[in-house]
């Protein structure tokens, strides 16, 4: 063999080593980053740190979760990465529920040959090849994997399960993302971490949203693009707290409307006491219903609804902006007896603008509440209406909780004090009973949010604890009393 031969044949050695060696080593977020890379129908994407998660949660004090999640954990590690996190991308469009179409997971397998009789011996599963991977489906789920890779794609009435896992192991195996993407996939942090491109929520969505004309669309898709929400929770000893920052181009910058005002001028309309539950608003008015209506046409019409358009027929109205000042406060107060049930007492305040103050004091005059039933009392202002069930009188003073001391700050404040209150009563209230176990735990809910991101906090009863261990102990509770106060042990 000649020199040549040898020097070409070396190469191609150091090549096919290299090649082995990047399969190899790419990594999960590689994977995702790849997939993401030009895909116009994923809406959010990030990953799941689910081991972390049932750590947090202490599921081996439980016993019959640590016997069936322990014993399962300690056996799929010896074939996938079981304490990594689990990388996801979501599809739109979302379903009417709030769902999306589809979900793309990405798994790191450690030993494929131990993952495939794992599926056929244990799970019973009949495994087939195709297009270099092999894959296996249930139901909703379509499973593929290779020998570092696994993908599993949920997708209610998948048409081609083969062509799905075909599609996403090439974009998985393409070139990686840049700019933003890659940006939201290397700086997460947090248990659970999001990144929601708005283009592609806008690009997947359909009805009123693809109503407006051609032009002013591109120009929406324009003012989209590149435009993400980057989320993250974190569990904690005490708390648990989701954190949202915008990540927008700066004409869409330019259209945000909440309006913050570090002064907090709301309070001053709100009375006195020490309120359970508190929510404000301050907002650029105009700038919204500009927004609202670009990015659906008629959108503010059609939402405030026929009582809308009555008001402005009586006041000469054309918008909104003409109306409303933008300025919202309302506060809850009232102290629960035994039971944790309570009266609940209203103070609220809503700012107007003239042709608002006008209409409302030919309402007033014409009879006011009386002639609508179920609409309070008010008092007519020169700012706004307000309602006073616990007005200002002299030496007394609005006294805002632990925890809420941002309240009316920022363009969007909202806080709750759960001591004291029953759990039942409570989630009737909101009419979600899927969040009895969360205000079983929580003593003191508080969000905040302005343009450029937000913040929601959950403040655990007991604060040396994780919030999760406090979650899971309350909901092992439920179910023992469904149970007949069985204990979960073999």
């Amino acid at each position: 063999m000649n020199f040549k031969n040898i020097t070409i044949a070396l190469f191609a050695l150091f090549f096919l080593a290299a090649c082995s060696k990047n399969e190899v080593k790419r990594e999960m977020d590689e994977y995702l980053s790849a997939y993401l890379n030009d895909n116009k129908e994923v809406i959010a994407f990030g990953k799941a740190h689910i081991n972390t998660i049932l750590e947090k949660a202490d599921y081996a004090s439980v016993d019959m979760l640590n016997v069936v999640l322990g014993s399962e954990i300690e056996k799929y590690e010896a074939f996938i990465d079981a304490k990594g996190p689990i990388y996801y991308a979501a599809h739109g469009p979302l379903n009417h529920d709030g769902s999306p179409e589809k979900v793309v997971l990405f798994v790191q397998v450690k030993n494929k040959e131990e993952l495939k009789k794992h599926l056929q011996s244990q799970m019973s599963f009949d495994l087939n090849e195709a297009n270099g991977f092999e894959y296996t489906s249930s139901g909703d789920m379509a499973l593929g994997f290779k020998q570092h890779l696994a993908i599993i794609v949920l997708q209610g009435n998948n048409p081609d399960e083969v062509q799905s896992l075909t599609d996403a192991f090439k974009r998985a195996e393409g070139k990686l993302s840049t700019g933003k993407v890659a940006e939201l996939i290397e700086s997460g942090s947090g248990d659970i971490q999001m990144g929601v491109s708005l283009a592609n929520l806008y690009g997947t969505a359909s009805g009123d949203l693809k109503d407006a004309p051609k032009a002013q669309q591109q120009e929406l898709e324009k003012m989209l693009e590149d435009g993400y929400v980057k989320s993250s929770v974190r569990f904690e000893n005490g708390k648990a707290i989701i954190e949202m920052k915008n990540l927008f181009s700066k004409e869409l910058e330019s259209k945000m409307f909440l309006a913050g005002n570090d002064n907090a001028p709301i309070l001053k309309e709100l009375g006195a006491g020490t309120p359970r539950m508190g929510l404000s608003i301050n907002m650029d008015v105009k700038k919204m219903e500009d927004l609202a209506n670009e990015l659906s046409p008629n959108a503010i019409n059609k939402g405030l609804g026929n009582q809308y358009l009555l008001v402005k027929l009586a006041t000469g109205a054309r918008d909104l902006h003409e109306l409303w000042d933008g300025k919202v406060g309302f506060l809850m107060f009232g102290e629960p007896d035994a039971s944790g049930a309570f009266t609940p007492e209203i103070n609220a305040f809503l700012g107007v603008k003239e042709k608002g103050r006008v209409g409302l004091s030919k309402f007033e005059e014409y009879g006011g509440a009386s002639l609508m039933p179920g609409v309070p009392e008010f008092t007519l202002e020169d700012n706004g209406v307000s309602i006073l069930s616990k007005p200002a009188a002299e030496g007394n003073k609005l006294t805002l909780p632990k925890g809420a001391e941002n309240f009316g700050k920022s363009g969007i404040n909202f806080f709750l004090n759960l001591e004291g209150l029953n759990p039942d009563d409570v989630a009737e209230m909101f009419d979600k009973e899927e969040l009895k176990i969360i205000l079983k735990v929580a003593k003191f809910v508080s969000f905040e949010y302005d343009n450029s991101g937000g913040k929601l906090v959950i403040t655990a009863k007991d604060g040396q604890e994780n919030v999760l261990k406090q979650a899971l102990d309350e909901a092992v509770k439920e179910l023992s009393g469904q149970m007949g106060n069985n204990k979960f042990a073999f």
